[in-house]
């Protein structure tokens, strides 16, 4: 308690010329007991003295305001108010955790203050962990910038024939998808760069021979497929497809009825190139390789992937695994000049640190959260979504409650239906939420991470709902709303 006596002593201090006789009590106390009235006082001035009726500032006269009651909430400072309304949420909230899994994590931020935070030390985000990868790509990129997948030649077309070598050099473009492979997802519509596009503009040029060779360029990352911290399960089970620069259907290449992934994905992406440009009319007798592209090509045709602001706002809402490997990849290369996920790790870890200096630097070891090596705190996530705010390309790729991505089909009969916006995270015995809420009054920050949850049931959901149903009564800080939080019942 000696900390919050200190505070309010510190509050009294600062509001003494507003309340001079709470600062005379003070003069002729120890400190111990100046905070003991201070507590005495908190009452009165937080639920009997603040029933009765509100002036609305410049419209009272200076009569009625000189006629104010020595402790209405009027005269008391701003500061009084917050350190009110953080004891109260402080206490609230570690009654209404302290039966959660552990391990767990909670903070709680309202105008840019952490008002609550359980456990300081690192848990396992699960793929709440996509937030650090979105921060640190839209740190190293621009955001209307586009991915660019080009096809490169050192022969021309002749009477419609195109006889000699094509490279197809990958950009990193998570999103080359196939129409069919789109549609095979179950929320629509699917963000996507049209693989179709390709073969018809390849068309457009007036082919209706390809002979030669036609050759896979993957060389902007490393052709590491998973990263080699994972478990064999998750390669497996296909939790994110093979990784590769030149990447078509996460790598997918079997989604009708069974998973099946390409053993090599850029040999696949130019394979189904020949097979779409055969659907087309043309003549295809080539031979597909996979190598570097010389230099001194010339640019036939590009694929333009979406801004990659969009590609990021995609990773977050559909919590897309491969999208999340491809852009720690992309972080790597250009922070580092090394499209691994190593490099990538490490560039992202340095990037989030730096953004947010004052919070414990997190342990990123993959991009889309997968590995349960990944370790952060609860206050670090929620102040990075303080960094960024409620507004912007960070804030708009988050799931909304009943409304878009892996939110869509969850808290449709809750009242935060509409008013929560978090990224969420699912592993075995990890369930984690982590965005903002909006309340009557304004918006509340928070991230949430329980460890140790029960593998069966749904507990774990079951403590998201109700953290966020709880989150929607508190204020954001102003005097009024403050009120109607300590009238109401715990």
């Amino acid at each position: 308690m000696r900390p919050l006596r200190t505070a309010v002593l510190v509050l009294l201090t600062a509001a003494a010329g507003l309340l001079p006789t709470v600062a005379a009590v003070r003069m002729n106390s120890s400190a111990d007991d100046a905070a003991t009235h201070a507590a005495s006082l908190r009452t009165p001035v937080l639920a009997s003295t603040l029933d009765e009726p509100v002036l609305d500032g410049p419209g009272g006269t200076e009569s009625e305001t000189l006629m104010l009651p020595l402790l209405r909430a009027e005269r008391a400072p701003d500061a009084l108010w917050r350190a009110a309304q953080q004891h109260h949420i402080g206490n609230e909230m570690t009654a209404f955790s302290s039966d959660w899994p552990e391990p767990h994590c909670l903070a709680v931020w309202i105008d840019g203050v952490e008002v609550f935070s359980s456990n300081p030390d690192p848990v396992i985000p699960a793929s709440v962990q996509k937030l650090i990868t979105a921060a640190a790509a839209l740190a190293v990129v621009d955001a209307d910038e586009r991915l660019v997948t080009q096809v490169l030649t050192d022969a021309e077309i002749v009477d419609g024939v195109l006889d000699g070598t094509v490279w197809v050099v990958g950009g990193g473009d998570p999103l080359i998808m196939t129409q069919s492979y789109a549609d095979s997802h179950r929320r629509q519509p699917q963000l996507r760069t049209p693989m179709e596009r390709l073969a018809d503009d390849l068309l457009g040029l007036g082919i209706k021979t390809l002979r030669g060779k036609l050759i896979a360029d993957e060389s902007r990352y490393d052709t590491t497929r998973f990263p080699e911290t994972w478990p064999q399960r998750y390669i497996t089970q296909l939790n994110s497809g093979p990784l590769s620069a030149l990447n078509l259907n996460d790598g997918i290449t079997g989604f009708t009825t069974t998973l099946s992934a390409a053993e090599h994905p850029a040999r696949w992406f130019v394979s189904t190139l020949a097979d779409l440009l055969r659907v087309r009319g043309v003549a295809v007798d080539v031979e597909i390789d996979v190598s570097t592209a010389p230099s001194g090509m010339s640019e036939i045709a590009r694929l333009t992937s979406p801004p990659l602001v969009e590609i990021i706002q995609q990773m977050l809402r559909e919590s897309d695994n491969t999208t999340a490997e491809m852009m720690l990849r992309e972080i790597g290369l250009r922070s580092a000049g090394e499209g691994s996920t190593p490099a990538g790790a490490a560039a992202a870890e340095r990037i989030v640190s730096d953004l947010l200096p004052d919070q414990s630097r997190p342990a990123v070891v993959d991009g889309s959260g997968l590995d349960r090596q990944n370790m952060v705190t609860c206050s670090f996530l929620a102040a990075l979504l303080d960094h960024f705010g409620t507004e912007g390309a960070f804030a708009a790729g988050l799931p909304v409650a009943a409304r878009t991505g892996t939110l869509s089909h969850r808290f449709a009969e809750h009242p935060a239906a509409g008013r929560l916006h978090a990224k969420t995270g699912l592993l075995t015995g990890v369930n984690a939420l982590a965005g903002f809420v909006e309340t009557d009054s304004g918006t509340v920050t928070f991230a949430q991470m329980l460890n140790g949850v029960p593998p069966e049931g749904r507990l774990g959901l079951e403590l998201q709902e109700s953290l966020a149903g709880q989150l929607l009564r508190y204020p954001v800080g102003d005097a009024v709303a403050l009120r109607g939080l300590t009238r109401a019942p715990a």
